[in-house]
């Protein structure tokens, strides 16, 4: 199956051959992206014309579809990612689950009133205020966690925006196979949608492609959305995601009330959802000094419970060098301090590390829950300060006035999301992606002040 989709009205269209370790996908792409601008401009003038409502109802429906696990289209998603990422099958079925969870009626019109108000100005004047959508949307995605472009599609088709995707290599399935179930469902959505690839390298595709979008969406390391942000012009909209961290509290208070077997096994989904590739996923659990062993022990048993109900998937190579890295100096520390202590499996499946200290950050995950023991909250958030700019979400493990301090620090210091410990992989289409309102953010808003009453004298609602 093609990774690609390119409506008919694209014109000529050349094929490529999407090569990952050792698999390979076809596809095709324009020819002439000047020929693809002009079809995506005609595809988003009949996209203006369905109400917000029925795209909202055709996104529920596919998302419905897409819930099934045993739906083909993504049994055959859920093939090639198993393939590309090396997650087992569950971990990114889970994955899907949530991302196609978030795409339901409740979650979309939530997103929607509390960006816009009134998600009926995305459809005409209401009380004398409208919003419009980009004629057309660029998407350049990553693929670390399956399933996530999903949501930047989704908006930008609520906002009747046509899309051009640039899909990830690390996940070549999902795009194109979403939107043929789109097609299924109602076709003007998926006729304003161009779905392909391009090589990071191929400076010209992606300068064409650019060319033709009122708007840009990146994802990716800093340097990759820098290159982007470099070729973006002055009139372009711009929304990027690049490198993120993200980090978990837990108080004493906090502990005590919910006991260390729970709070562990809190820390231990956290650590585990995604095999910790996500950016929602911390980095290192900040607890507090008097019950950090107790709890350091019990995610040592969480986390082998969270590998046998959903198994980790194979650490590439130049990943279980970097992580064997890690645990040499962990148990290093450990041997070095009374205060540390390392647990782990036989094999690379998950880590725990107990320490005093946060030593840099480094890896990308696997599993590793790292349990750094500090005085207090307030230290908690003080460690965290050095990674400010690139703070994401925070797993806040408090309670009452503890609570309420911490978080307003958090959010002060950079956080953009603050989660409770256990649900921060789970983040909602309601959540202001990054710190910004993503629906929002891509509307122009026109304001009639003078606005005609209704015939019968009364405001107009």
């Amino acid at each position: 199956m093609a990774v690609s989709w390119v409506p008919a009205w694209a014109g000529e269209t050349e094929s490529f051959t999407l090569t990952s370790g050792a698999d390979e996908w076809p596809g095709v792409r324009p020819v002439d992206w000047a020929v693809a601008g002009e079809g995506l401009r005609r595809a988003h003038e009949r996209l203006r014309e369905l109400p917000v409502r029925r795209i909202v109802e055709a996104v529920d429906v596919v998302a419905e579809r897409w819930a099934k696990r045993d739906f083909p289209l993504r049994r055959k998603a859920v093939e090639d990612a198993v393939k590309v990422t090396g997650m087992s099958a569950e971990t990114v079925d889970r994955a899907l689950d949530a991302e196609v969870g978030n795409l339901r009626t409740g979650s979309l019109m939530a997103a929607l009133e509390r960006e816009l108000g009134d998600p009926e100005v995305l459809d005409g004047f209401r009380g004398g205020t409208r919003a419009i959508g980009p004629r057309v949307t660029l998407a350049v995605f990553s693929g670390n966690v399956p399933g996530l472009p999903a949501r930047s599609l989704v908006r930008a088709l609520l906002v009747k925006s046509a899309l051009i995707a640039k899909i990830p290599a690390k996940e070549p399935n999902f795009v194109a196979a979403f939107v043929r179930s789109l097609h299924e469902v109602e076709p003007v959505l998926a006729d304003a949608v161009l779905a392909t690839y391009w090589s990071r390298s191929d400076e010209t595709t992606l300068t064409a492609a650019l060319a033709e979008a009122d708007a840009v969406i990146a994802y990716g390391s800093d340097s990759a959305c820098a290159a982007i942000r470099a070729k973006v012009r002055p009139h372009q909209l711009y929304e990027e995601h690049g490198h993120k961290l993200s980090f978990g509290i837990v108080s004493e208070a906090y502990t005590r009330l919910h006991g260390p077997a729970e709070v562990a096994r809190r820390i231990a989904a956290d650590c585990s959802d995604f095999d910790q590739h996500a950016c929602l996923s911390p980095q290192v659990y900040l607890v507090d000094r008097r019950c950090a062993r107790a709890v350091a022990e019990h995610v040592a048993d969480a986390m082998r419970r969270a590998a046998l109900d959903c198994p980790p998937g194979t650490v590439g190579d130049e990943d279980a060098t970097a992580l064997q890295h890690r645990r040499i100096i962990a148990e290093w520390r450990a041997a070095s301090t009374a205060s540390g202590e390392v647990w782990a499996a036989d094999g690379l499946e998950w880590t725990v590390v107990l320490d005093d200290t946060l030593l840099p950050l480094s890896g990308s995950g696997n599993r590793v829950a790292r349990i750094v023991a500090v005085p207090d909250l307030a230290t908690a958030v003080d460690v965290m300060r050095p990674y400010a700019r690139h703070l994401q979400n925070v797993g806040l493990g408090a309670v009452g006035e503890e609570f309420r301090r911490t978080a307003e620090e958090l959010a002060l210091l950079g956080a953009s999301r603050i989660a409770a410990p256990g649900e921060m992989s789970r983040a909602g289409m309601e959540w202001r992606h990054d710190g910004q309102p993503r629906i929002a953010g891509l509307v122009r808003w026109c304001d009639a002040e003078n606005w005609p009453p209704q015939e019968d004298g009364t405001a107009v609602a």
